[in-house]
C-alpha cells in the first residue's frame, strides 16, 4: 500500500514537472515583441527611386518576427512597398505614410516623392535673371532673383496658327504683375523657348537634362 501511494506521488510529481515544463516553453514560444525600430522613418525619394528598410525587433526571441507594411489606398499612387525585400519605390509625386506592424505595434514612415528636374534654362529679361525649371510631370515653374518669389506654369492650350507642330512643343503659361510668360518646351531637341508678353527671349545659358 505504501509502495502504491509512493508511485503515485512520484508519477504526480512527473506530470508537474512536465506541465511546468511545456507552460515554460509556450511561454517563451508566444512571447511577443516589445519593441521595433526601423532604420528609417522619414524619407525623400526621386520618382522611381527605391529605398530599402531594415529593422529591428526586440527581444531577439520575441516568437513573431514576420512584419507587415501597409500602404493607404489613397498613398498608392505615391508610393508603394515591396515586402518581401522590404523596398520602398516612389511612384509620383506627393506624400503618404506607409506603416509597419508586428505583435500589436506600428511605426509609421512618412514619405516623400519630389519631382526631378529634367531641364533648365536661365534668361535676362530688362533687369532681372530669370530661372525655369521643366520636370518629369511636364509641369514648370519660373524663379527670378528679383525678389518676387516663383511663377507656377500650367498647361495650356495652343492657340490657332501659333505654332506649326504643337505636337511637337508642350506650352506652359504664367503671369506676374500683369506679365505673361508663356514656355514652350520642344520634345525633338529637348529644349526650352521662352516668351514675355508675347516676345521671344533669347536664353543666355541652357542647363540640358539634370
Amino acid at each position: 500500500m505504501k509502495r502504491s501511494k509512493k508511485i503515485l506521488v512520484i508519477l504526480a510529481l512527473i506530470v508537474f514537472a512536465a506541465a511546468q515544463a511545456v507552460g515554460l516553453c509556450l511561454l517563451v514560444r508566444t512571447r511577443p515583441a516589445e519593441s521595433l525600430v526601423l532604420s528609417e522613418t522619414s524619407l525623400t525619394l526621386k520618382m522611381d527611386e527605391g529605398r530599402r528598410i531594415t529593422h529591428t525587433i526586440e527581444p531577439a526571441s520575441a516568437s513573431r518576427k514576420l512584419l507587415k507594411y501597409k500602404v493607404g489606398a489613397s498613398d498608392e499612387i505615391v508610393a508603394w512597398i515591396d515586402d518581401q525585400n522590404e523596398m520602398i519605390i516612389a511612384i509620383s509625386p506627393g506624400t503618404c505614410t506607409i506603416k509597419a506592424t508586428l505583435d500589436g505595434l506600428a511605426v509609421p514612415i512618412e514619405v516623400t516623392v519630389t519631382q526631378e528636374t529634367i531641364l533648365a534654362g536661365f534668361w535676362k529679361t530688362e533687369d532681372e535673371s530669370v530661372r525655369l525649371l521643366l520636370d518629369h510631370a511636364l509641369s514648370g515653374r519660373m524663379e527670378t532673383d528679383a525678389g518676387v518669389g516663383t511663377v507656377n506654369l500650367t498647361r495650356s492650350a495652343f492657340d490657332e496658327g501659333e505654332i506649326e507642330t504643337p505636337l511637337r512643343y508642350v506650352k506652359l503659361r504664367g503671369e506676374r504683375d500683369g506679365v505673361q510668360f508663356v514656355l514652350y518646351y520642344d520634345r525633338l531637341s529637348d529644349t526650352l523657348r521662352l516668351h514675355v508678353d508675347g516676345t521671344e527671349k533669347a536664353a543666355d545659358r541652357i542647363l540640358q537634362r539634370g
